[in-house]
């Protein structure tokens, strides 16, 4: 153990996933490399190959890149680590290559996703993801988890060394020095930044907006963030369909993918931020809302209330009554609202990721 702490890491890095990866794991994984640039004692390496990811929606070429997703994982990934001399190899998602070729692997698992809603992925990744992904992340050197909740989920659904399971916070996204511009809505907006994915529960959001909406008709919902890859996450119709059937087409506005610039604006100007997901094993966008200083609706599930602690407005999210009952009270409660605001300026100093980068490389040297 002696020998491992005081021996060089050469940290190298798969990212891969920054060719796909939207809004939370892209925000992780580059957090996290910048973080570790900034330390004298690592060497760090990134490793990636030169080939596109296909993103279309062609069956047979969606399959071949899962194909190929694995083919990366478990034979050039460990390759080109090797070639390039790493003694710590950290993978940002659940995929480690089984077999380590010398060096340690690090995985991070952000949550049970894959055992508790399996319908909602390929059948042929999720075959993959037990029969090859599950057994490589057992040898792994070491297990990263978000959150309390989301270790206790994993170890429900699969025997994990708990000993190798650490949980490391993550932190807001870094907006450094944006370009603030003016508000891109005159009215007074609510705010939801994430994929259009069916667990983050978008219908019911727009449901209880709508009854908002009808009291005080100058507020607008708007909805930031692209539609999923996978289509078996994809809820941009249903999102879509209760738009047009509530006849909220004026008061509800998706503005898609943003960049930083961008996202920082939309934030700024927000009245609140509302995040009603049925799921997360962190939740990100509860530290961006303290980060711009947004009253927080949230919901009263999963790892969000590990996270936001006391600041926030909890909702139960399969209730649209009780949505639209906290948006209603943030609307009419000023100092509700500022109360809010302070508790989240108090609960965002829990989290950097600094710190979180500092708290791996300890994790490493004693793996």
């Amino acid at each position: 153990m002696h020998d491992n702490l005081n021996k060089p890491i050469v940290l190298g890095v798969d990212t891969r996933d920054l060719r796909i990866a939207q809004t939370g794991a892209r925000t992780y994984l580059t957090e996290l490399i910048h973080a570790w640039e900034q330390f004298p004692e690592v060497q760090l390496i990134l490793l990636d190959n030169e080939r596109s990811v296909y993103r279309g929606k062609n069956k047979v070429l969606k399959l071949l890149e899962h194909l190929r997703f694995f083919w990366w994982k478990q034979v050039q990934l460990p390759l080109l680590g090797h070639r390039k001399g790493v003694t710590h190899l950290f993978c940002s998602d659940f995929f480690v290559p089984y077999f380590k070729m010398g060096f340690k692997t690090i995985a991070v698992l952000h949550d049970a996703f894959f055992w508790e809603t399996p319908e909602h992925y390929h059948p042929l990744w999720i075959q993959l993801f037990h029969g090859i992904g599950v057994p490589a992340a057992k040898k792994a050197n070491l297990l990263i988890v978000p959150t309390e909740h989301a270790k206790k989920c994993i170890l429900k659904h699969e025997n994990f060394d708990p000993n190798k399971m650490q949980v490391v916070l993550e932190a807001a996204k870094s907006f450094h020095h944006p370009k603030i511009g003016p508000s891109p809505m005159a009215a007074p907006y609510f705010l939801h930044v994430g994929v259009l994915e069916k667990r983050k529960n978008l219908v019911r959001l727009v449901t209880a907006f709508e009854k908002l909406h009808a009291i005080y008709p100058n507020y607008k919902l708007v909805l930031v963030g692209n539609i999923p890859v996978k289509s078996q996450l994809n809820d941009a119709p249903a999102i879509e369909q209760a738009i047009v059937s509530l006849g909220l087409q004026e008061a509800v506005v998706r503005l898609g993918y943003l960049e930083a610039d961008a996202l920082a604006t939309v934030y700024t100007h927000a009245f609140a931020y509302c995040l009603p997901s049925l799921n997360e094993g962190f939740g990100l966008p509860i530290l961006e809302a303290f980060h711009f200083n947004l009253p927080l609706i949230c919901a009263n599930t999963s790892a969000l209330p590990e996270v936001a602690g006391d600041a926030a407005l909890f909702v139960d999210p399969f209730d649209t009554a009780s949505i639209s009952s906290a948006m209603l009270q943030l609307v009419e409660s000023p100092n509700l609202l500022a109360e809010l605001v302070k508790k989240g300026q108090t609960r965002q100093l829990h989290f950097s990721w600094p710190k979180a980068a500092q708290e791996i490389h300890e994790l490493m040297k004693g793996c």
